[in-house]
């Protein structure tokens, strides 16, 4: 082969490396990190009379929903973790969540979390009473359901958060006085779990 033809050669090699590398940019980042050190810590509630009601320690595939564990499962769960926070205020006259579950599940990739999402989802709206709910921009995918209640009288509310951060799923559960618990007032605390979880 003559020089020249070595170097046309060799140039389109190059070219085709650098187009390759490029191509190769579209698959979703891998998240590796302890599912526990992503969740809320006291310090990022939203008020100072939280007290760690569960510390953080792992869970299993039915974390959120027993019947979709086996799904879970077989979607690539790696590990899970979670903490459960309380408020000791008047329930009657409270506003914002009394009880609050942070949990955080690990996958082996971005497409098991987004199957799990969709199992998850599917389930939680179908629990009698939810009415499903928009997150907005959340993660790479978030989702809302609402359940309603009574404690000692009084109207309560449950109001589940799940959303996902490429192989990560995340799920907020919280409880309060219907009226006093708004999703609004959720969606800035996964915001604050989703940063964490970006900065690795």
């Amino acid at each position: 082969m003559s020089p020249p033809r070595r170097a046309a050669v060799w140039l389109l090699t190059i070219v085709g490396a650098v187009l390759a590398g490029g191509c190769g940019s579209s698959s979703p980042p891998t998240l590796h990190g302890d599912p526990g050190t992503y969740l809320l810590t006291p310090a990022q509630l939203p008020s100072p009379d939280f007290t760690v009601y569960l510390p953080t320690a792992p869970v299993g595939a039915g974390w959120l929903d027993p019947s979709s564990s086996a799904a879970l499962q077989r979607d690539g769960l790696v590990e899970a973790a979670q903490v459960e926070y309380y408020r000791p205020v008047p329930f009657a006259t409270s506003n914002g969540p009394i009880t609050l579950t942070a949990a955080a599940a690990r996958f082996s990739g971005a497409a098991g979390a987004e199957a799990a999402m969709e199992q998850l989802d599917t389930a939680l709206d179908a629990r009698s009473g939810a009415t499903p709910a928009a997150t907005g921009p959340l993660g790479d995918a978030g989702h809302a359901v609402s359940t309603p209640g009574a404690l000692g009288g009084v109207p309560a509310i449950e109001i589940i958060v799940v959303w996902r951060v490429e192989n990560v799923l995340n799920s907020l559960t919280a409880e309060g006085r219907s009226g006093g618990l708004l999703l609004d007032q959720l969606l800035p605390l996964a915001r604050t779990e989703t940063a964490t979880e970006l900065r690795g």
